[in-house]
């Protein structure tokens, strides 16, 4: 390998600035070690200042930045990086010095250093800034003494990891991504790049509408072949790349790994060692065996093995594991090696274990079980254990979001196998493919079984009347769907279990959507009465389903009441129901980071009312922090589907047009929702139709309050009700203590903030204590556009606004945020209440505050998240 030569840096011409070094914007990591780097090179008294840190924590980007300061403060640098042989090294050091004996001398990589540059640095006389990759090498243990100073680099913290992580995808990650690759890298810069570029390689990284997430699937983490962080490793040779690979396959074996090791790569006990030994930096001995610094290197060298490499290894470990000569406390590891092996190890018995193991999987762990299934489906040699199998893997893929896959699996196992599954697995097979064929947006394929669901359809009586009745409901005729399920209630109810529990629930569903909710609250009250709730394993995802709806009306305080007092915790419960009760309980940021993701899954199709709700509700929350385009795109995004109750998506669509003070475009969207409604004889969220039309048309406030009372009579839910009792106070001028007391019991944040606000404006007895509170709770949401509402309501009845500077601060960041999605000075101008001219000289003042020169700009630093961190 050639030596490296030294890179001179000449002193800078600029005016020197004190002891500036770089602002957080250049490089915002590791700042105060360069800081101390800066002013000991820069003092010019002799001696070396060691950076220190493991492999990847950004010794050489420090060094770089040290490089760098030096320069703008107008001192000389001279660079060298140290090379693995270090024969003729100490020779150019000395030349390049006495060419420059005033330059600041930088070594990167110290730790290669050898016994004569050793001993030249123990007579340096000149400032000197070295890095050195820890842990220290047993040679090097009297380094410290020839140093005046060592700086060691700490990881990143979470919150520098998720500055870093923005720049490199210019999107704003959302908290669970961050913490995923905060956690697998350790906080190393170089492994967190790995992570990112890994994640992106193997398909998994996922962009919407700016927000980066990384989808619920078993996409393994794959980075390029020659990424800068796996040729570290690499160049510690051959042996040492062998031996990391292996080790990252057969490292959770624990004590055994090291014979296992020896024996599966033939390696002598002494190279073995010497191969630990280089990968030091890389992985650390703990009691009974080895681990990796960083999760997620070993997850991307494991990916790093050829297939016949994989093969073998994972052979070595099924044997030893089959045989008692190894042992692990990872139940998954033994059914991952199985898939890994194939067909080198008993079939048979892999088959059957991996069987096992996917349905005990099932309900905790989708991916994996899709994936075990699916290699059990290979492997077993009976073939109603195939059929079983594949029938199960199709399930996993549906609970997964993997619709694609799951249609694939379903359509083989109703072509080839379905004799050979039992009836209430068939039941799930159908349901299954039906929900993913709504996923999928193919209607025609939907409608087809819709209308001749008897003749296309496998299975008995009741099986075929159930999945015809979700067929009517995907593509979005419940009234058609309950008269089926009511007329063939004989056939299904008295089937097996999976289709008398989807018929009762697909039942209740659709009767609630026509505004019939006695049997919901039946099952809400005795869930035990479906006959899947007496299976454990299915239990939770009956009692989601019921919660799901119960949210839907927002009943949020009934579900989660529902769930505890049956023992589902948070745990199992999915994200997307988590977004749904989020977005409705006011935790609205982690809500919408996942909400994104649920929607773009379609995690909800095949459940009209959950389904409908996290579109209505995603939309809303977005449309009050004013990301209006966002909103719409969720609206457009429901629009395309059948399965969703459209009626509600107009009601985000007048929200939307309100929030733009478009009334005429908002009451001609609430018109038609309700006509809509009526046509198909739908009763849900037609009371907040009613309630719009009532605040919007005076002339028809008495209808819509008779509609009001009429909704909140049948469906009894608290939303209605609150409805009613807010729409009789508008209409009275007067409103009831116990309309207040009611939505706060309800617990809802955003339900009360409207709530108060419109008490506030519209009858009489609303008192500038009630605006405040509306104001504050706002607030707590981060609802910027409501709040800029309040605040022009406020400032026209003399109402002082607390906390003049908080309020500068965030209409300028509503300002940026309406910018960045390229709303017109005249959309702008409606949106905040006031003039164009306003808006312009506003504009001004925004730019010249935070330094962007164009709407352009401003727009990539807000979609970036990194505005207004960077102010």
């Amino acid at each position: 390998m050639p030596i490296a030569r030294g890179t001179r840096s000449r002193p800078s011409r600029r005016p020197a600035r004190g002891n500036e070094v770089m602002s957080p914007a250049m490089l915002p990591l590791h700042t105060e070690a360069i800081r101390t780097a800066v002013a000991a090179a820069g003092s010019g008294d002799p001696g070396l200042t060691l950076i220190t840190g493991p492999s990847g924590v950004g010794r050489t980007a420090t060094l770089a930045a040290v490089m760098k300061a030096l320069g703008t403060n107008n001192v000389g640098t001279l660079r060298f990086r140290l090379p693995r042989d270090d024969q003729d090294f100490v020779a150019q050091v000395v030349a390049a010095r006495a060419s420059a004996p005033s330059s600041v001398l930088l070594f990167d990589d110290l730790h290669r250093a050898g016994r004569r540059t050793l001993e030249a640095l123990s007579h340096l006389r000149a400032p000197a800034v070295g890095t050195y990759c820890t842990p220290v090498k047993p040679a090097h243990a009297d380094l410290a003494q020839l140093t005046r100073a060592i700086i060691p680099l700490r990881p990143l913290r979470r919150s520098e990891s998720e500055r870093l992580v923005t720049a490199m995808i210019e999107a704003t990650p959302t908290t669970e991504l961050v913490n995923i690759l905060h956690r697998g890298s350790r906080g190393h810069p170089l492994l967190l790049r790995l992570a990112v570029d890994a994640h992106r390689a193997g398909g998994a990284l996922r962009i919407l509408d700016g927000i980066a997430y990384l989808p619920k699937a078993d996409t393994p983490a794959s980075p390029p072949r020659h990424h800068p962080a796996l040729q570290r490793v690499r160049l510690l040779g051959p042996a040492a790349w062998g031996v990391a690979k292996a080790l990252a396959v057969l490292r959770p074996l624990g004590r055994h790994t090291g014979q296992l090791l020896t024996d599966g790569l033939g390696m002598s006990p002494s190279d073995m060692h010497e191969a630990l030994l280089r990968l030091s930096p890389y992985i650390t001995k703990v009691r009974g065996g080895w681990r990796f610094r960083a999760p997620l290197l070993e997850e991307c060298l494991r990916e790093q093995l050829g297939p016949w490499e994989r093969q073998e290894l994972s052979k070595l470990a099924v044997v030893a594991l089959w045989d008692g000569a190894a042992t692990c406390s990872d139940p998954a590891y033994l059914p991952d090696r199985l898939v890994d092996a194939g067909p080198v190890v008993d079939t048979e018995r892999a088959g059957a274990e991996l069987l096992a193991a996917g349905c005990a999987a099932m309900g905790r762990d989708q991916y994996r079980a899709r994936r075990w299934l699916r290699a059990a489906a290979r492997f077993l040699p009976d073939r109603a254990e195939r059929a079983t199998a594949l029938a199960l893997h199709a399930v996993a893929c549906g609970k997964s979001n993997a619709f694609s896959e799951a249609v694939t699996a379903a359509d083989e196992v109703l072509h080839r196998w379905a004799g050979l599954v039992s009836e209430d697995l068939l039941q799930e097979i159908h349901l299954t493919r039906l929900t993913a064929l709504a996923a999928a947006r193919d209607v025609s394929s939907l409608q087809h079984i819709a209308d001749h669901g008897s003749r296309v359809l496998m299975g008995g009586e009741g099986c075929r009347a159930v999945s015809k009745a979700m067929a009517l409901s995907l593509t979005g005729r419940w009234n058609a769907a309950h008269r089926t399920l009511v007329r063939t209630d004989a056939s299904w109810a008295s089937a097996d279990i999976t289709t008398a529990t989807y018929g009762e629930l697909l039942r209740v569903e659709t009767a609630v959507l026509a505004g019939d909710a006695t049997d919901l609250n039946r099952l809400v009250e005795m869930p035990e009465s479906l006959p899947l709730y007496r299976d454990p394993c299915r239990r939770p995802t009956i009692l989601s389903h019921l919660a799901r709806i119960l949210v839907g009306l927002g009943e949020t305080t009934r579900a989660e009441h529902l769930l505890a007092r049956h023992g589902v915790d948070g745990d199992t419960v999915s994200d997307a129901d988590s977004a749904l009760t989020g977005l409705r309980s006011g935790r609205w940021s982690v809500a919408l980071e996942r909400a994104t993701a649920a929607i773009d899954e379609c995690a909800l199709a095949g459940q009209p009312i959950a389904h409908t709700a996290l579109l209505h509700q995603t939309s809303t929350t977005l449309a009050t922090r004013g990301w209006l385009k966002r909103a719409r795109g969720v609206i457009e995004r429901g629009r395309a589907d059948h399965s969703a109750v459209h009626h509600v998506l107009k009601l985000a669509e007048a929200d939307i047009a309100l929030l733009l003070g478009e009334r005429g475009r908002a009451r001609r969207l609430l018109e038609h929702g309700l006509t809509h409604a009526i046509r198909e004889n739908l009763l849900f969220n037609t009371d907040d139709l009613w309630l719009r039309i009532l605040l919007l048309c005076p002339r028809q406030s008495h209808t819509a309050l008779a509609e009001l009372e009429r909704v909140a009579g049948q469906m009894g839910t608290g939303r209605a009700c609150r409805n009613y009792l807010l729409g009789r106070a508008l209409v009275y001028k007067e409103h009831e203590d116990r309309l207040v007391e009611l939505v706060e019991d309800r617990g809802q944040p955003a339900e009360v903030a409207e709530t108060l606000e419109l008490i506030a404006i519209h009858t009489p007895s609303g008192s500038a204590r009630l605006l405040r509170e509306a104001y504050e709770v706002y607030g707590d949401l981060d609802a910027l556009l409501p709040r800029a509402r309040i605040r022009q309501i406020m400032a026209e009845r003399s109402i002082a606004v607390p906390g003049r500077a908080a309020t500068v601060e965030e209409t300028e960041r509503l300002l940026a945020v309406l910018v960045a999605q390229g709303l017109t000075n005249r959309e702008l101008a409606n949106s905040l209440q006031t003039t164009e001219k306003s808006i312009e000289s506003r504009l001004t003042r925004l730019f010249q505050r935070a330094g962007y020169r164009s709407r352009v700009e401003l727009a990539a630093a807000v979609m970036t998240g990194r505005y207004p961190v960077e102010r």
